[in-house]
C-alpha cells in the first residue's frame, strides 16, 4: 500500500515507517526537518508541516490512507510537563485531513478521550483535569470531533500509557472498559495495530481502546 505518515519522527511514528517497510509498504512521511530521517528503500521524504493544509494536501497525493501519531509538544517528556504551545494542533491535522474528502485514516488519540473519560480511573481524571494534561485532552477531544463530522473513513486509536519497552506482551483491544484495559501499551505494538487497521479495512469508524497485559 502507498501510506502517508505524520509524525514520522516521533517515537511511536518512527515505529510506523520502520514496520510499514518491513511489510513492503510504499511510506511517505511529511517531515519539517528530511535531515532527520535516515533515508531507506520505499521511503519518501516531503519537508513541510501537517498543520499546514495545503503541504498535507500534496503529500497525500495517491495515498491509500493516512496514519497519523503527532503529538502536543512539551517541555518534557512527563505527560504533565508545560506544553510548548496551547494551540490545537491536532484539531488542525484533523481538519487539514477532513478537507481531503473521503480519506482513510487512522489517528493516534488516547485512552481517556471522548466517551472513554467516564470509565477512566480516578487518577486518570485527575491528571486529565487538573494537570497541564488538560490541554492535550481538549485537542485530542477537539480532533476527534472533526473527524466524526468529516467524510473520511477514520480509525480513532484511544491508546492506554505509552511505553517504550520491547519485552512481548498480550494487545488487548476493546473499549473503555470490556475486556478491562491494562495500563500501559508499548508504542510498537500501537504502530502495528494501526498498520493493521489499515491492511484490513478494520475498525472504521470506530475508537478502540488498546493496552496490554
Amino acid at each position: 500500500m502507498n501510506l502517508l505518515v505524520l509524525g514520522a519522527t516521533g517515537r511511536t511514528g518512527q515505529h510506523i515507517v520502520a514496520q510499514g517497510l518491513a511489510k513492503g509498504h510504499a511510506i511517505t512521511a511529511l517531515v519539517r526537518d528530511p535531515s532527520k530521517v535516515t533515508p531507506r528503500d520505499g521511503l519518501t521524504l516531503i519537508k513541510g508541516t501537517p498543520t499546514d493544509a495545503a503541504d498535507v494536501a500534496g503529500a497525500a497525493q495517491n495515498v491509500d490512507a493516512i496514519l497519523v501519531a503527532l503529538n502536543n509538544p512539551r517541555t518534557s517528556d512527563a505527560p504533565w510537563a508545560k506544553p510548548v504551545s496551547t494551540e490545537k494542533i491536532l484539531t488542525q491535522v484533523a481538519e487539514n485531513i477532513s478537507a481531503l474528502g473521503k480519506q482513510r485514516v487512522v489517528f493516534l488519540s488516547a485512552a481517556g478521550v471522548g466517551d472513554s473519560f467516564a470509565s477512566a480511573p480516578w487518577f486518570m481524571k485527575f491528571m486529565i483535569n487538573r494537570t497541564n494534561l488538560k490541554y492535550a485532552y481538549a485537542d485530542h477531544n477537539s480532533a476527534e470531533k472533526t473527524f466524526r463530522a468529516s467524510q473520511t473513513d477514520w480509525t480513532l486509536v484511544r491508546a492506554m500509557g505509552l511505553s517504550n519497552s520491547e519485552k512481548e506482551k498480550t494487545l488487548i483491544v476493546g473499549t473503555a472498559t470490556s475486556p478491562k484495559p491494562g495500563m500501559m501499551v508499548r508504542r510498537s505494538a500501537v504502530a502495528g495495530f494501526m498498520l493493521s487497521a489499515v491492511e484490513n479495512a478494520s475498525h472504521i469508524k470506530e475508537t478502540p481502546v488498546i493496552s496490554e497485559k
